[in-house]
């Protein structure tokens, strides 16, 4: 019996309220078009707004991971926005830094800006912030110092290669070396492979010169916009005004209500 009497009140409550929207419906159909409307024109004035995507690699990965440098970094607010690219802010709507999964030295920075033009020059003061920070550039220092002091000790030993060479191959020829264990090649080829060794730590050290971000992958930017959304905002804000207008119309009922039980 309880329950046919609540499911009863539940439909005169229904019933109320639709009285109540049919009662007022001009206003809830003004509010609607008012607010679509208005919502169409500001979206159709605002300008496009186009996206830049480009990854970025970490050198010193084994001193610090990608995942550190955005923790670090954060939520890209205003103000962040303005201290990380103050010659394109105003033209840069959005930045995100996100790093990519099963890597520790790579970066997707996203870049959202008025004009297409305007993205790689935010990309390249990206790039700057990054190597300016304070935990990097202390990295790339103890990573510089690392790889110098490499350098030196295999330059030492190329320098000294050709004396060695030449005295081993001296001792040979006098009978003072067994050629057991000994393989003149295997020194030539461990000479060659501390030759390419210091290739590679030399233009480790000339990426490191240069910072320790680099661009990984070159700069994708999307010809087509990305923004504003038109239909995205008209339909909520449809939503939004039906809804704000059944409040309105409940609103004034029940005050009028009110008012006429007083009189």
């Amino acid at each position: 019996m309880e329950q046919q009497n609540r499911e009863y009140n539940d439909e005169i409550n229904l019933y109320d309220l639709w009285k109540v929207i049919a009662k007022r419906k001009m206003l809830i159909i003004g509010l609607f078009i008012v607010i679509v409307v208005s919502t169409a024109i500001v979206s159709f004035l605002m300008p496009d707004i186009y996206r830049g995507k480009a990854v970025l690699f970490v050198i010193p990965s084994e001193e610090i991971t990608a995942k550190e440098i955005t923790d670090l970094i954060g939520k890209v607010d205003r103000e962040k926005l303005l201290s990380i690219m103050p010659k394109s802010y105003p033209n840069v709507k959005d930045i995100k830094f996100n790093t990519i999964k099963d890597s520790n030295n790579k970066i997707i920075v996203t870049i959202d800006a008025k004009k297409i033009d305007d993205i790689p020059r935010a990309l390249s003061e990206v790039v700057d912030y990054l190597n300016n920070m304070d935990i990097i550039k202390s990295k790339i220092s103890r990573s510089k110092a690392i790889a110098l002091k490499q350098s030196e000790e295999l330059a030492d030993l190329i320098k000294s290669s050709p004396d060695l060479l030449s005295t081993s191959d001296k001792l040979f020829k006098a009978g003072k070396l067994s050629t057991m264990g000994f393989n003149p090649i295997d020194i030539n080829k461990k000479i060659i492979d501390a030759k390419l060794e210091l290739l590679g730590i030399e233009q480790q050290l000339s990426r490191l010169n240069k910072g320790g971000i680099e661009i990984a992958v070159q700069l994708y930017i999307s010809g087509k916009r990305v923004g504003p959304k038109i239909l995205r905002n008209v339909i909520a804000a449809g939503i939004f005004s039906i809804l704000l207008g059944v409040f309105l119309a409940v609103l004034i009922e029940y005050f009028g209500n009110i008012k006429n039980r007083k009189s």
